[in-house]
């Protein structure tokens, strides 16, 4: 986000196209919110420069129809509750591997959000050791950003954007020479690296890739069994784009049994599935609100 310009102005144009067809608008949203004001405490990615105001009146001028808003991961839990995977449960948990890691609790079939709306922002967990809070955050070592980058700067590829290495360089260089260093597969400077891509030199066997995967799925085996001993759902389900991935859930599961095998855990069964609607459970759940 570059200025407040900029937000109001582009929503005016979604707005636009489509003002003369509804009747309100349903808005989904990164970032701890107020959802009765509309107020934004924590902006998560990109939008600092919202924090503190209220979205509804930013936007009220150049949209002015009624306006509901949820943080996305939460959109996302109660679309599961509402008529997906979590739709039989009395509690439930969203785990959604995005940019970061969106995520929603249902307890007692309604959304759980905490004395300051945080309950479900699962971005700030830590899973890993490292010499800085980045790098030892689940919003970089289980999200699907997170991984992508980390292979981009193992294999010599280009991305458009960074979100997460630019500040690794900053507070933390020596963790990213030594991503690179790490690497003993070839290199690819011209591939363009995304998760499709990833996924596709997963499957063919390139080491670096292997080895990133394995963390990151051991990094979100941590991050389930975190939220399995502190809530103890009935279900965790698993959203965003990378959950189409077949192996993703199969390789999750397995990797938790494993844990169970030791002992390493109070609760002895977790529940695990895909979000119904994949990458579209916070579209679905903000309607639903």
């Amino acid at each position: 986000l570059q200025s407040l310009e900029q937000f109001v102005e582009t929503t005016g144009q979604i707005y636009g196209q489509f003002c003369d067809q509804v009747e309100g608008i349903a808005i989904s949203f990164p970032g701890t919110l107020d959802i009765e004001t509309g107020t934004l405490y924590a902006g998560g990615a990109y939008l600092h420069l919202l924090e503190g105001k209220s979205i509804f009146e930013v936007l009220k001028d150049r949209c002015p129809l009624p306006m509901t808003i949820e943080n996305d991961g939460k959109a996302a839990a109660l679309a599961e509750a509402w008529k997906g995977n979590l739709k039989d449960c009395r509690d439930g948990a969203a785990i959604v591997l995005g940019t970061g890691i969106g995520g929603g609790l249902i307890k007692d079939g309604k959304i759980h959000r905490g004395k300051h709306f945080g309950a479900g922002e699962f971005s700030s967990v830590i899973t890993d050791g490292g010499n800085n809070i980045i790098s030892r955050a689940a919003t970089y070592t289980c999200s699907t950003e997170g991984i992508v980058e980390r292979a981009t700067v193992m294999k010599g590829a280009k991305k458009a954007h960074m979100f997460y290495i630019p500040m690794m360089e900053k507070f933390d260089p020596d963790s990213v020479q030594a991503l690179r260093d790490r690497a003993v597969g070839p290199k690819y400077p011209d591939l363009e690296m995304n998760g499709f891509e990833l996924f596709r030199l997963l499957e063919e066997g390139d080491p670096d890739i292997k080895m990133l995967y394995d963390e990151f799925i051991a990094s979100n085996v941590r991050l389930i069994i975190n939220v399995a001993n502190i809530f103890d759902p009935d279900r965790i389900v698993i959203g965003g784009g990378i959950s189409k991935e077949s192996r993703l859930i199969a390789d999750l599961q397995a990797a938790v049994k494993n844990i169970f095998d030791y002992g390493l855990s109070v609760v002895t069964e977790i529940d695990i599935q895909p979000c119904y609607y994949r990458n579209n459970a916070n579209q679905y759940g903000a309607m639903y609100n």
